[in-house]
């Protein structure tokens, strides 16, 4: 059987992958199993050096790459670009960094003295990696990278709409050192991924994709004790304070709405902008929404096609039920299926009521909701009414006051005047809070994630036994009670 991969701006084949059958994914387990042994065996500094000869290999075939993603996700060739340079930049930084995140940890044996203690990070074994469409190098080169610096073997599932972009990613670690048992990538629907998730194989679970999904995997996972990390969908509220600079606010949202024709985890979907202000900004960002240009111009437009049909008409069921609720359309809401793709004009919404399916599910397409509030404090409650938890911004002149406010925001990253950049920035954990997810990916934590963390203890000095061993005499127990009382009390 055969996957399809078609491009959304065109509806054009551009090419295929052979499923995988699930009687041949137990020999893709058992391969998996052997290459971990030998990998995990590799030197943290051995695995950064192949690490970086991958980086390199991208590096070179970063054009041919970039072209890929936007022919299977109908991005343009400029986000195609910036998911292959935010990939080589969390490739650099992990070959960097990682030996010294993972290295043993010497831990303080506290008042036995007579001890040495320290901890070992060490790999689960075999990690099965299941990753999204929208961005199809990033969110699956990512978790791979930090699987295979941790010394896990990866089972490799990418997006049945991008299996192009997968596969050709496959090829270059290959091509660049990394044996064959220790990545293999399979291809397939949900019975794959399932057979992923189920078998006693996988040690860890790493998944990027929608909250139903990730519920499914967070249980079965829970019944057999395997670790996972979920990285799930968002809501992303923006707050702008009256004191912001506004035109750096309007093109935060703008970009943060739209980029990647809004199909990301951490777009802009809730602008909160105080009522003091919000009129200028609102016609700033109907000003820099209506000057971009959407089709099929993969060079020199700004916002390509929806992924498919099924999101084309989600996003534009959600547009109309907002409208019939009273929204009023600053700018946009119309489908553009007419230039061929799945396009829909970049859309602004001010909004009233917070209770439409906008307001409270993750759309996933160019659109930004604009609501007015009072203050900060009502700004504040209405960004932390959504279940979602993954990222938020806050735009304020005030850093000391916007830092202030960030730690209020119910989120797993916030940013301050800035949005969206804290996923480039590689050493800082990424992940959410709610039904945004568990776990998180990316700088010291996220290597850590595809480790055991093991404690060791080991005596130094050989006596015939310790104080407490048995027998303890009456004059050893009169002594610990003296020192408890006189060290600790």
């Amino acid at each position: 059987m055969e996957i399809i991969s078609i491009n959304p701006a065109t509806k054009e084949t551009i090419g295929s992958v052979q499923t995988t059958s699930l009687e041949f994914i137990e020999t893709v387990f058992d391969r998996a199993k052997e290459g971990a042994a030998e990998w995990a065996n590799l030197r943290l500094t051995q695995r950064s050096r192949k690490i970086r000869l991958v980086r390199k290999m991208l590096v070179a075939h970063m054009d041919e790459l970039s072209k890929l993603i936007a022919a299977e996700t109908g991005k343009t060739n400029w986000d195609g670009f910036l998911e292959v340079f935010t990939t080589v930049e969390h490739m650099r930084h992990v070959s960097k960094h990682g030996p010294q995140y993972l290295r043993t940890e010497i831990r303080s044996p506290g008042i036995l003295q007579n001890k040495k203690c320290y901890v070992n990070y060490v790999p689960h074994g075999v990690a099965g990696v299941i990753s999204p469409w929208n961005y199809p190098l990033i969110l699956t080169a990512a978790p791979v990278i930090e699987a295979l610096m941790a010394g896990n073997a990866v089972v490799l599932k990418p997006s049945e709409l991008t299996p192009l972009t997968g596969k050709l990613m496959t090829e270059l670690f290959h091509e660049a050192g990394i044996p064959e048992n220790v990545l293999q990538t399979v291809y397939g629907y949900g019975e794959i991924g399932a057979a992923i998730v189920d078998s006693p194989k996988t040690d860890m679970i790493c998944f990027t994709g929608s909250v139903e999904v990730g519920r499914k995997i967070a249980v079965a996972c829970a019944e057999k004790l395997k670790p996972v990390i979920l990285e799930l969908g968002g809501k992303d509220p923006m707050i702008i304070l009256e004191d912001a600079n506004l035109q750096r606010a309007a093109g935060a949202a703008v970009w943060g709405g739209f980029s990647n024709c809004g199909q990301t985890c951490i777009s802009t979907e809730r602008v909160y902008v105080v009522e003091k202000i919000a009129d200028e900004f609102i016609e700033l960002v109907k000003t820099k929404t209506e000057a971009l240009y959407t089709g099929p111009d993969k060079v020199d437009g700004e916002i390509g096609a929806l992924v498919s049909e099924s999101q084309h008409e989600i996003v534009m069921a959600h547009i109309n039920q907002a409208v019939e609720s009273g929204a009023d359309v600053v700018s946009g809401g119309e489908s553009l299926s007419a230039l061929g793709g799945y396009f829909i004009k970049p859309t602004v919404l001010e909004v009233q009521v917070d209770n439409t399916d906008i307001m409270q599910k993750e759309t996933f397409g160019p659109e930004i909701c604009i609501m007015r509030v009072k203050d900060e404090v009502d700004a504040v409650e209405k960004a932390n009414s959504s279940g979602y938890g993954l990222s938020a911004s806050v735009f304020t002149k005030n850093k000391k006051r916007g830092q202030k406010i960030a730690r209020q925001i119910r989120a797993g990253s916030v940013c301050v005047n800035d949005v969206i950049t804290n996923y480039i920035t590689a050493d800082l954990p990424f992940g959410g809070v709610g039904i945004s997810g568990i776990g998180r990916v990316h700088g010291a934590e996220g290597l850590k994630s595809f480790c055991q963390t093991q404690a060791v203890l080991v005596d130094r000095f050989g006596l015939k036994k310790e104080p407490w061993w048995y027998p303890v005499n009456k004059k050893l127990q009169s002594f610990f009670r003296v020192f408890t009382r006189v060290f600790y009390g």
